[in-house]
């Protein structure tokens, strides 16, 4: 299949095509909210929208309520409750830089911001690990929850990815009960170096399969889907660039994948036979 090897080892590769072709990125899916119910306080439906630099005013408001209960486990979040407009403008410049996997969306209920859902690396090129904070104001209200099944769809659902982790430190079982309440499967623990203060330098880690690698039978398999799943993503966010550099990529993995399909059939037969 020409190119598909070069293209698997491409994982930035959209964001570097945008830059050459000098057109908008636009990754925000149509985010799924059926999941979600009125916020029994302000009766508004929570809403993710990608994290700008015209966030920060909304961000330090968010800050100002306390951040003692993410300070913990956050490390830049240990004097974030002085931080004025200007210093959280530059926290969101400085986060927003990474390319994918690494995404940051803001969650609002109306104009206020309660919080923030992030995507990053996970090793594996086909898996990502995600992770979030809900402002002081409105913890134990169900929006963590929330924050983690939109991220989690957005991965699944509208990213390539097969794999996506929620880890946390040991120590932290608030952020432990979520990973359970969405059926994420516990894999081991390992260690890590410490970073915040309250963290143990033991970590938990939980995963999710993307069910669009089902029928996925071995590792050449999922390689392929992986790039099956890169292309739709392409058509669907930036179609110019699908044309120009995807869709023939598209078109060979897609014969890729049913072509070692059958081999894996085939080869079944063979040892029953």
């Amino acid at each position: 299949m020409i190119g598909m090897k070069s293209y698997l080892l491409r994982r930035d590769g959209a964001t570097t095509m945008s830059r050459q072709s000098g057109k908008k990125k636009k990754f925000l899916p149509s985010t799924d909210y059926s999941h979600f119910k009125p916020h029994r306080n302000t009766g508004e439906i929570l809403e993710a929208k990608r994290l700008r630099p015209e966030n920060a005013r909304q961000l330090q408001k968010a800050l100002s309520h306390g951040t003692e209960h993410i300070a913990g486990y956050f490390a830049w979040a240990e004097n974030a409750k002085s931080w004025d407009t200007k210093k959280c403008l530059f926290w969101i410049q400085k986060i927003i830089r990474e390319e994918l996997p690494t995404e940051h969306y803001a969650f609002f209920l109306g104009d206020e911001l309660v919080g923030i859902g992030s995507l990053r690396p996970h090793g594996d090129i086909r898996s990502v690990q995600m992770a979030y904070w809900v402002s002081k104001k409105y913890t134990q209200q169900g929006i963590g929850k929330s924050i983690a099944k939109t991220m989690e769809n957005l991965a699944i659902l509208y990213r390539p990815y097969q794999f996506i982790f929620i880890d946390h430190d040991s120590s932290n079982r608030s952020s432990g009960k979520i990973p359970q309440k969405l059926e994420y499967r516990f894999v081991g623990t390992f260690d890590s170096d410490i970073h915040a203060k309250n963290e143990s330098g033991l970590w938990y880690s939980w995963v999710k399969e993307n069910p669009r690698y089902s029928e996925c039978e071995n590792e050449r398999m999922c390689e392929i889907q992986f790039a099956i799943l890169w292309c739709e993503m392409m058509r669907e966010t930036q179609p110019e660039i699908y044309i120009e550099e995807y869709k023939q990529i598209h078109s060979q993995a897609l014969k890729a994948f049913q072509k070692e399909k059958e081999n894996v059939l085939t080869k079944k037969e063979d040892e029953v036979a």
